[in-house]
Protein backbone atom coordinates (compact mmCIF):
# COMPACT_ATOMS: atom_id res chain seq x y z
CA UNK A 1 0.00 0.00 0.00
CA UNK A 2 1.44 3.22 -1.48
CA UNK A 3 2.26 5.46 1.52
CA UNK A 4 1.51 9.23 1.89
CA UNK A 5 4.64 11.79 1.86
CA UNK A 6 4.78 15.19 2.59
CA UNK A 7 6.96 17.67 0.66
CA UNK A 8 7.65 21.36 -0.32
CA UNK A 9 8.37 22.60 -3.22
CA UNK A 10 9.34 26.27 -4.51
CA UNK A 11 7.00 27.46 -7.20
CA UNK A 12 9.99 29.44 -8.95
CA UNK A 13 12.63 27.70 -9.02
CA UNK A 14 11.30 23.97 -8.30
CA UNK A 15 13.22 23.22 -5.20
CA UNK A 16 12.02 20.26 -3.51
CA UNK A 17 12.85 19.94 0.53
CA UNK A 18 11.40 17.44 3.07
CA UNK A 19 10.19 20.62 5.11
CA UNK A 20 8.81 24.48 5.14
CA UNK A 21 11.01 26.97 3.92
CA UNK A 22 10.52 30.62 4.31
CA UNK A 23 13.29 31.36 1.75
CA UNK A 24 14.28 29.57 -1.23
CA UNK A 25 17.80 28.47 -0.83
CA UNK A 26 18.05 28.03 -4.67
CA UNK A 27 16.31 31.52 -6.01
CA UNK A 28 16.35 33.41 -3.03
CA UNK A 29 12.69 33.97 -3.41
CA UNK A 30 10.06 34.32 0.10
CA UNK A 31 7.15 32.46 0.25
CA UNK A 32 7.41 30.38 -2.44
CA UNK A 33 6.84 27.04 -0.82
CA UNK A 34 3.83 24.61 -1.76
CA UNK A 35 2.77 21.65 0.22
CA UNK A 36 2.28 18.52 -2.30
CA UNK A 37 1.37 15.14 -1.35
CA UNK A 38 2.86 12.51 -2.94
CA UNK A 39 3.03 8.67 -3.24
CA UNK A 40 5.84 6.76 -1.28
CA UNK A 41 7.79 3.90 -3.06
CA UNK A 42 7.02 0.65 -1.01
CA UNK A 43 8.74 -2.45 -1.93
CA UNK A 44 5.93 -2.90 -4.84
CA UNK A 45 6.10 -0.22 -6.30
CA UNK A 46 9.97 0.37 -7.11
CA UNK A 47 9.54 -3.22 -8.14
CA UNK A 48 7.08 -1.96 -11.15
CA UNK A 49 9.43 1.34 -10.83
CA UNK A 50 12.33 -0.97 -12.23
CA UNK A 51 10.45 -3.25 -14.66
CA UNK A 52 9.62 0.03 -16.54
CA UNK A 53 13.17 1.33 -16.80
CA UNK A 54 14.38 -1.77 -17.77
CA UNK A 55 16.66 -2.18 -15.08
CA UNK A 56 15.24 -5.41 -13.25
CA UNK A 57 17.86 -7.57 -15.62
CA UNK A 58 19.96 -9.56 -13.47
CA UNK A 59 23.08 -8.32 -15.32
CA UNK A 60 24.21 -5.42 -16.96
CA UNK A 61 24.20 -5.71 -21.02
CA UNK A 62 26.66 -4.36 -23.19
CA UNK A 63 26.87 -3.49 -26.49
CA UNK A 64 30.03 -2.39 -29.07
CA UNK A 65 30.45 0.93 -29.86
CA UNK A 66 30.24 0.33 -33.26
CA UNK A 67 27.08 -1.31 -33.82
CA UNK A 68 25.32 0.72 -30.85
CA UNK A 69 26.40 3.68 -33.64
CA UNK A 70 24.89 2.05 -36.79
CA UNK A 71 22.07 0.75 -34.66
CA UNK A 72 21.59 4.86 -34.17
CA UNK A 73 22.32 6.24 -37.25
CA UNK A 74 19.50 3.55 -38.79
CA UNK A 75 17.13 4.34 -36.40
CA UNK A 76 17.00 7.94 -37.11
CA UNK A 77 12.84 9.36 -38.33
CA UNK A 78 13.62 12.24 -41.16
CA UNK A 79 10.91 14.61 -40.87
CA UNK A 80 11.45 15.53 -44.36
CA UNK A 81 11.93 19.08 -43.19
CA UNK A 82 15.19 19.71 -44.40
CA UNK A 83 15.90 22.82 -42.24
CA UNK A 84 14.70 20.93 -39.57
CA UNK A 85 16.47 17.30 -40.38
CA UNK A 86 19.59 19.31 -40.78
CA UNK A 87 19.66 21.03 -37.13
CA UNK A 88 18.56 17.67 -35.80
CA UNK A 89 21.65 16.07 -37.55
CA UNK A 90 20.05 13.66 -40.06
CA UNK A 91 16.52 13.41 -38.01
CA UNK A 92 14.51 12.22 -34.87
CA UNK A 93 16.42 9.16 -32.95
CA UNK A 94 13.95 6.67 -31.88
CA UNK A 95 13.34 7.00 -28.35
CA UNK A 96 14.27 10.84 -28.70
CA UNK A 97 12.49 12.97 -25.73
CA UNK A 98 12.44 16.92 -27.62
CA UNK A 99 11.18 19.51 -25.72
CA UNK A 100 10.29 22.72 -28.50
CA UNK A 101 9.55 26.07 -26.88
CA UNK A 102 8.71 29.56 -27.88
CA UNK A 103 6.18 31.87 -27.15
CA UNK A 104 2.52 31.51 -27.53
CA UNK A 105 1.30 32.15 -31.59
CA UNK A 106 5.56 32.05 -32.96
CA UNK A 107 4.24 28.69 -34.60
CA UNK A 108 4.98 25.73 -32.72
CA UNK A 109 1.84 23.88 -33.06
CA UNK A 110 2.35 24.23 -37.00
CA UNK A 111 5.52 23.32 -36.95
CA UNK A 112 4.37 19.74 -34.94
CA UNK A 113 1.35 19.20 -37.23
CA UNK A 114 3.79 19.60 -40.29
CA UNK A 115 6.36 17.66 -38.85
CA UNK A 116 3.39 14.82 -38.59
CA UNK A 117 2.46 15.12 -42.01
CA UNK A 118 6.39 14.14 -43.29
CA UNK A 119 6.85 11.30 -41.43
CA UNK A 120 3.89 9.33 -42.00
CA UNK A 121 3.31 10.71 -45.32
CA UNK A 122 6.07 7.26 -45.91
CA UNK A 123 4.74 4.94 -43.90
CA UNK A 124 1.41 4.63 -44.29
CA UNK A 125 1.31 1.52 -41.56
CA UNK A 126 2.37 4.68 -38.73
CA UNK A 127 0.18 6.96 -37.07
CA UNK A 128 1.52 9.75 -34.90
CA UNK A 129 -0.93 10.40 -31.67
CA UNK A 130 -1.09 13.94 -31.65
CA UNK A 131 -2.22 14.80 -27.91
CA UNK A 132 -3.75 18.51 -27.31
CA UNK A 133 -4.56 19.69 -24.53
CA UNK A 134 -5.02 23.45 -24.87
CA UNK A 135 -7.08 22.96 -27.64
CA UNK A 136 -10.10 21.06 -28.88
CA UNK A 137 -9.87 18.07 -31.52
CA UNK A 138 -12.04 20.36 -33.79
CA UNK A 139 -9.55 23.33 -33.71
CA UNK A 140 -6.73 20.99 -34.37
CA UNK A 141 -8.72 19.60 -37.40
CA UNK A 142 -9.30 23.35 -38.72
CA UNK A 143 -5.89 24.33 -38.53
CA UNK A 144 -5.08 20.73 -40.40
CA UNK A 145 -7.16 22.14 -42.80
CA UNK A 146 -5.84 25.22 -43.11
CA UNK A 147 -2.39 23.62 -43.47
CA UNK A 148 -3.56 21.38 -46.61
CA UNK A 149 -3.17 18.02 -43.95
CA UNK A 150 -5.57 15.64 -44.67
CA UNK A 151 -4.07 12.32 -43.36
CA UNK A 152 -6.01 9.75 -41.49
CA UNK A 153 -2.87 8.13 -39.88
CA UNK A 154 -2.27 11.58 -37.47
CA UNK A 155 -5.04 10.60 -34.49
CA UNK A 156 -5.42 13.28 -32.36
CA UNK A 157 -7.00 13.61 -28.71
CA UNK A 158 -8.03 15.94 -26.30
CA UNK A 159 -6.95 13.85 -23.25
CA UNK A 160 -5.23 15.87 -20.39
CA UNK A 161 -4.35 12.84 -18.02
CA UNK A 162 -1.01 11.26 -18.99
CA UNK A 163 -1.87 7.85 -17.71
CA UNK A 164 -4.47 7.23 -19.81
CA UNK A 165 -2.58 8.89 -22.49
CA UNK A 166 0.05 6.33 -22.87
CA UNK A 167 -2.71 3.70 -22.17
CA UNK A 168 -4.54 4.52 -25.59
CA UNK A 169 -1.27 4.78 -27.53
CA UNK A 170 -0.56 1.43 -29.39
CA UNK A 171 2.73 0.46 -29.43
CA UNK A 172 3.06 -1.59 -32.44
CA UNK A 173 1.61 1.37 -34.83
CA UNK A 174 3.27 4.70 -33.22
CA UNK A 175 5.49 6.44 -35.35
CA UNK A 176 5.58 9.68 -32.78
CA UNK A 177 3.93 11.23 -29.87
CA UNK A 178 2.94 15.12 -30.10
CA UNK A 179 2.19 16.72 -26.56
CA UNK A 180 0.98 20.13 -27.16
CA UNK A 181 1.39 21.57 -24.46
CA UNK A 182 3.21 19.91 -21.69
CA UNK A 183 1.49 22.27 -18.47
CA UNK A 184 -1.96 20.98 -19.56
CA UNK A 185 -1.08 17.24 -18.73
CA UNK A 186 -1.55 16.02 -15.28
CA UNK A 187 -0.91 12.66 -13.67
CA UNK A 188 -3.17 11.14 -11.10
CA UNK A 189 -0.23 9.99 -8.94
CA UNK A 190 0.71 13.94 -8.19
CA UNK A 191 -2.02 15.87 -5.91
CA UNK A 192 -0.82 19.49 -7.02
CA UNK A 193 -2.24 21.61 -9.77
CA UNK A 194 -1.89 21.29 -13.28
CA UNK A 195 0.88 23.25 -14.55
CA UNK A 196 2.84 23.34 -12.03
CA UNK A 197 6.84 22.57 -11.36
CA UNK A 198 5.77 18.86 -9.61
CA UNK A 199 3.16 18.05 -12.45
CA UNK A 200 5.48 18.84 -15.13
CA UNK A 201 8.32 17.13 -14.00
CA UNK A 202 5.94 14.45 -13.16
CA UNK A 203 4.41 14.40 -16.79
CA UNK A 204 7.83 14.66 -18.41
CA UNK A 205 9.44 11.71 -16.42
CA UNK A 206 6.37 9.50 -17.51
CA UNK A 207 6.75 10.27 -21.52
CA UNK A 208 10.54 9.65 -20.81
CA UNK A 209 10.07 6.62 -19.76
CA UNK A 210 7.65 5.31 -21.80
CA UNK A 211 9.37 6.91 -24.85
CA UNK A 212 12.68 5.13 -24.05
CA UNK A 213 11.31 1.72 -23.51
CA UNK A 214 9.06 1.56 -26.74
CA UNK A 215 11.35 3.53 -29.02
CA UNK A 216 8.95 5.84 -30.03
CA UNK A 217 10.37 9.68 -30.47
CA UNK A 218 8.25 11.94 -27.82
CA UNK A 219 7.46 16.09 -28.70
CA UNK A 220 6.91 17.99 -26.32
CA UNK A 221 5.77 21.36 -26.88
CA UNK A 222 6.03 24.26 -24.35
CA UNK A 223 5.34 28.02 -23.89
CA UNK A 224 7.77 30.50 -22.45
CA UNK A 225 7.46 33.28 -19.97
CA UNK A 226 8.53 36.84 -21.09
CA UNK A 227 12.43 36.10 -19.25
CA UNK A 228 12.29 33.28 -22.16
CA UNK A 229 12.05 30.44 -19.48
CA UNK A 230 10.16 27.69 -20.11
CA UNK A 231 6.52 28.43 -18.43
CA UNK A 232 6.89 26.86 -15.46
CA UNK A 233 10.28 25.48 -14.63
CA UNK A 234 13.45 24.90 -16.83
CA UNK A 235 14.52 22.10 -14.38
CA UNK A 236 13.08 19.52 -17.07
CA UNK A 237 15.41 20.35 -19.72
CA UNK A 238 17.69 18.03 -18.48
CA UNK A 239 15.47 15.37 -18.29
CA UNK A 240 14.80 15.61 -21.92
CA UNK A 241 17.61 14.31 -25.11
CA UNK A 242 16.12 17.50 -27.04
CA UNK A 243 15.89 21.21 -26.15
CA UNK A 244 14.43 23.40 -29.61
CA UNK A 245 13.17 26.79 -28.95
CA UNK A 246 11.35 28.61 -31.72
CA UNK A 247 12.07 32.54 -32.27
CA UNK A 248 10.74 35.39 -34.14
CA UNK A 249 8.52 38.52 -34.00
CA UNK A 250 4.92 38.31 -34.37
CA UNK A 251 5.13 41.55 -36.64
CA UNK A 252 7.84 39.41 -39.32
CA UNK A 253 7.19 35.85 -41.28
CA UNK A 254 10.98 34.92 -40.35
CA UNK A 255 11.02 32.26 -38.08
CA UNK A 256 14.54 31.03 -35.82
CA UNK A 257 14.34 27.82 -34.77
CA UNK A 258 17.63 27.33 -32.19
CA UNK A 259 18.86 23.91 -30.79
CA UNK A 260 20.18 24.55 -27.06
CA UNK A 261 20.53 21.21 -26.20
CA UNK A 262 21.24 17.88 -28.02
CA UNK A 263 22.41 14.52 -26.88
CA UNK A 264 22.66 12.88 -30.63
CA UNK A 265 24.55 15.90 -32.33
CA UNK A 266 25.69 19.39 -31.85
CA UNK A 267 24.35 22.19 -29.78
CA UNK A 268 23.76 25.96 -31.05
CA UNK A 269 22.57 25.03 -34.68
CA UNK A 270 19.87 27.34 -36.35
CA UNK A 271 17.16 27.28 -39.00
CA UNK A 272 15.30 29.55 -40.70
CA UNK A 273 12.21 29.62 -41.73
CA UNK A 274 9.03 31.98 -42.89
CA UNK A 275 5.55 31.55 -41.95
CA UNK A 276 3.06 31.63 -44.58
CA UNK A 277 -0.61 30.47 -45.55
CA UNK A 278 0.66 26.88 -46.00
CA UNK A 279 2.73 26.95 -43.50
CA UNK A 280 6.26 27.55 -42.39
CA UNK A 281 8.80 27.08 -45.22
CA UNK A 282 12.86 26.43 -45.09
CA UNK A 283 14.91 30.01 -46.11
CA UNK A 284 18.23 30.08 -46.64
CA UNK A 285 20.90 31.59 -44.51
CA UNK A 286 20.77 34.92 -46.60
CA UNK A 287 17.60 35.11 -46.30
CA UNK A 288 18.22 37.60 -42.84
CA UNK A 289 19.95 39.77 -45.32
CA UNK A 290 18.47 43.31 -46.38
CA UNK A 291 19.84 45.05 -48.57
CA UNK A 292 20.27 48.31 -47.97
CA UNK A 293 21.96 52.01 -49.87
CA UNK A 294 22.19 53.97 -46.71
CA UNK A 295 24.83 54.23 -44.00
CA UNK A 296 24.96 52.44 -40.99
CA UNK A 297 24.74 48.86 -42.63
CA UNK A 298 27.48 46.22 -42.64
CA UNK A 299 27.45 42.66 -43.34
CA UNK A 300 28.69 40.00 -40.83
CA UNK A 301 29.19 36.23 -40.56
CA UNK A 302 27.64 34.96 -36.85
CA UNK A 303 28.67 31.33 -36.40
CA UNK A 304 26.00 29.65 -34.77
CA UNK A 305 27.22 25.92 -33.63
CA UNK A 306 29.00 24.24 -36.30
CA UNK A 307 28.26 26.79 -39.17
CA UNK A 308 28.22 30.46 -39.94
CA UNK A 309 24.94 32.18 -40.90
CA UNK A 310 25.24 35.83 -42.55
CA UNK A 311 23.49 39.02 -41.12
CA UNK A 312 23.02 42.39 -41.50
CA UNK A 313 23.99 44.67 -38.79
CA UNK A 314 22.26 48.16 -38.56
CA UNK A 315 23.04 51.16 -36.57
CA UNK A 316 21.73 55.04 -36.11
CA UNK A 317 23.63 57.37 -34.09
CA UNK A 318 21.45 60.34 -33.19
CA UNK A 319 23.09 63.74 -31.92
CA UNK A 320 21.34 64.66 -28.52
CA UNK A 321 22.05 67.99 -26.48
CA UNK A 322 23.18 66.39 -23.09
CA UNK A 323 26.25 63.68 -22.47
CA UNK A 324 24.60 60.75 -21.70
CA UNK A 325 23.53 59.17 -24.64
CA UNK A 326 21.59 56.41 -24.81
CA UNK A 327 21.81 53.13 -25.85
CA UNK A 328 19.40 50.85 -27.19
CA UNK A 329 19.78 47.41 -28.96
CA UNK A 330 17.73 44.43 -30.57
CA UNK A 331 19.42 41.59 -31.35
CA UNK A 332 22.61 42.34 -29.66
CA UNK A 333 23.76 42.33 -26.27
CA UNK A 334 23.35 46.27 -25.00
CA UNK A 335 26.41 45.78 -22.94
CA UNK A 336 28.25 44.60 -25.55
CA UNK A 337 26.83 47.95 -27.32
CA UNK A 338 27.98 49.62 -24.42
CA UNK A 339 31.38 48.91 -24.67
CA UNK A 340 32.28 48.66 -28.08
CA UNK A 341 31.08 52.42 -27.94
CA UNK A 342 33.32 53.13 -25.26
CA UNK A 343 36.26 51.45 -26.88
CA UNK A 344 35.53 53.81 -30.09
CA UNK A 345 35.11 57.35 -28.04
CA UNK A 346 38.24 56.81 -25.80
CA UNK A 347 40.86 55.60 -28.92
CA UNK A 348 39.20 57.68 -31.80
CA UNK A 349 38.75 60.53 -30.06
CA UNK A 350 34.80 60.96 -31.27
CA UNK A 351 32.07 62.54 -29.02
CA UNK A 352 29.77 59.44 -28.92
CA UNK A 353 29.01 60.01 -25.47
CA UNK A 354 26.69 63.07 -26.87
CA UNK A 355 25.23 60.43 -29.38
CA UNK A 356 21.96 57.88 -28.97
CA UNK A 357 23.22 54.91 -30.67
CA UNK A 358 20.63 51.80 -31.68
CA UNK A 359 21.61 48.77 -33.22
CA UNK A 360 19.31 45.99 -34.92
CA UNK A 361 20.04 43.06 -36.19
CA UNK A 362 18.33 42.15 -39.66
CA UNK A 363 15.62 39.34 -39.46
CA UNK A 364 15.21 39.32 -35.65
CA UNK A 365 18.15 37.30 -34.98
CA UNK A 366 20.24 37.45 -31.99
CA UNK A 367 23.43 37.62 -32.15
CA UNK A 368 25.94 36.47 -29.14
CA UNK A 369 29.16 35.80 -31.38
CA UNK A 370 31.99 37.85 -30.73
CA UNK A 371 33.23 37.80 -34.40
CA UNK A 372 30.75 40.47 -34.71
CA UNK A 373 32.04 42.88 -32.97
CA UNK A 374 33.60 44.29 -35.51
CA UNK A 375 30.71 44.71 -38.08
CA UNK A 376 29.12 46.66 -35.17
CA UNK A 377 31.86 49.10 -34.59
CA UNK A 378 31.83 49.22 -38.51
CA UNK A 379 28.12 49.88 -38.54
CA UNK A 380 28.45 52.45 -35.97
CA UNK A 381 31.10 54.71 -37.46
CA UNK A 382 29.43 54.75 -40.69
CA UNK A 383 26.46 55.92 -39.27
CA UNK A 384 28.43 58.73 -37.30
CA UNK A 385 30.04 59.66 -40.35
CA UNK A 386 27.58 59.13 -42.33
CA UNK A 387 29.10 57.45 -44.90
CA UNK A 388 27.97 54.51 -47.08
CA UNK A 389 30.32 51.46 -46.91
CA UNK A 390 28.58 49.61 -49.90
CA UNK A 391 28.38 45.67 -49.33
CA UNK A 392 31.11 45.86 -47.08
CA UNK A 393 31.76 42.42 -45.14
CA UNK A 394 33.43 42.43 -41.64
CA UNK A 395 34.47 40.15 -39.39
CA UNK A 396 36.57 40.58 -36.47
CA UNK A 397 36.60 41.06 -32.41
CA UNK A 398 37.48 44.29 -30.80
CA UNK A 399 39.31 44.58 -27.36
CA UNK A 400 39.31 47.22 -24.76
CA UNK A 401 42.92 48.17 -26.35
CA UNK A 402 41.19 49.32 -29.55
CA UNK A 403 43.01 46.07 -31.06
CA UNK A 404 41.20 43.80 -33.58
CA UNK A 405 41.88 40.41 -33.21
CA UNK A 406 41.15 36.94 -35.13
CA UNK A 407 38.16 35.25 -34.28
CA UNK A 408 37.19 31.33 -34.91
CA UNK A 409 37.17 30.00 -38.34
CA UNK A 410 37.55 33.34 -40.27
CA UNK A 411 37.73 31.58 -43.30
CA UNK A 412 34.75 29.35 -42.99
CA UNK A 413 32.59 32.92 -42.76
CA UNK A 414 34.30 34.34 -45.95
CA UNK A 415 33.96 31.15 -47.82
CA UNK A 416 30.03 31.90 -46.58
CA UNK A 417 29.78 34.89 -47.67
CA UNK A 418 30.51 34.44 -51.13
CA UNK A 419 26.78 33.77 -51.21
CA UNK A 420 26.40 37.88 -50.70
CA UNK A 421 26.88 40.04 -53.47
CA UNK A 422 29.56 41.72 -51.47
CA UNK A 423 32.14 43.84 -53.06
CA UNK A 424 34.65 43.84 -50.39
CA UNK A 425 36.12 42.37 -46.66
CA UNK A 426 37.78 43.66 -43.83
CA UNK A 427 39.77 40.91 -41.17
CA UNK A 428 42.34 41.25 -38.27
CA UNK A 429 45.54 41.41 -39.95
CA UNK A 430 46.89 37.92 -38.37
CA UNK A 431 43.90 36.28 -39.27
CA UNK A 432 44.55 32.80 -41.30
CA UNK A 433 43.07 33.28 -44.93
CA UNK A 434 44.46 31.93 -47.87
CA UNK A 435 47.07 30.27 -46.06
CA UNK A 436 48.54 33.54 -45.17
CA UNK A 437 48.48 35.76 -42.40
CA UNK A 438 50.49 38.20 -43.08
CA UNK A 439 49.07 41.98 -44.62
CA UNK A 440 50.62 40.77 -47.94
CA UNK A 441 48.07 38.85 -50.20
CA UNK A 442 48.81 35.63 -50.79
CA UNK A 443 48.49 34.02 -54.74
CA UNK A 444 45.21 32.54 -53.77
CA UNK A 445 43.81 35.71 -52.19
CA UNK A 446 45.13 37.36 -55.23
CA UNK A 447 42.88 35.21 -57.33
CA UNK A 448 39.89 35.33 -55.15
CA UNK A 449 39.87 39.50 -55.48
CA UNK A 450 39.71 39.58 -58.86
CA UNK A 451 37.18 37.49 -59.59
CA UNK A 452 34.88 37.85 -56.22
CA UNK A 453 35.88 41.13 -54.44
CA UNK A 454 37.19 44.75 -55.24
CA UNK A 455 39.09 44.86 -52.01
CA UNK A 456 40.81 43.07 -49.26
CA UNK A 457 41.58 44.89 -46.44
CA UNK A 458 43.59 43.98 -43.10
CA UNK A 459 43.66 45.79 -40.28
CA UNK A 460 45.02 45.74 -36.71
CA UNK A 461 43.10 48.25 -35.09
CA UNK A 462 39.77 50.45 -34.32
CA UNK A 463 42.26 53.70 -35.93
CA UNK A 464 42.17 52.10 -39.26
CA UNK A 465 39.09 50.88 -39.23
CA UNK A 466 38.32 54.69 -39.07
CA UNK A 467 40.67 55.35 -41.49
CA UNK A 468 38.78 53.07 -43.62
CA UNK A 469 35.86 54.86 -43.36
CA UNK A 470 37.30 58.49 -44.04
CA UNK A 471 39.11 56.95 -47.41
CA UNK A 472 35.41 55.74 -48.01
CA UNK A 473 33.74 59.70 -47.65
CA UNK A 474 36.62 61.48 -49.16
CA UNK A 475 35.65 58.81 -52.32
CA UNK A 476 32.08 59.44 -52.30
CA UNK A 477 32.64 63.54 -52.01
Amino acid sequence: MAKQKTVYVCDKCGYESPKWFGRCPVCGEWNTAKEFQLKDTDTESKSIRSNETGMDEPHPRFVDVDKAYETLEESRVRTNLPALDEILSGGIVKGQVILLGGEPGVGKSTLALQVCTSIVKEEKEKVVYYISGEESISQVALRAKRLGIANSNILLSSETQIEEVLKGIDIQKAKMIVIDSIQTLSSVDIDSPVGGVVQIRAVVEKVRIFSKKYGIPSLLIAHVTKEGAIAGPKLVEHVVDTVVYFEGERTTDYRILRVQKNRYGPSGEISVFQMTENGLESLSDDALVNYSQTPGNVLTSAYEGSRPINVQIQALVSRVKVASGRRISHGVDVRKVIIISAVLSRHLNIPLDFHDIYINVSGGINVTDSGCELAIAGAILSSFLDVYVGNTFMVGEIGLDGSVRPTVNIARRIENAKKLPISSILIPSHAEYGGNSKSKLSKAEKSEKSEKFEKLERIDNVRQLFNYMLDLKKGAE
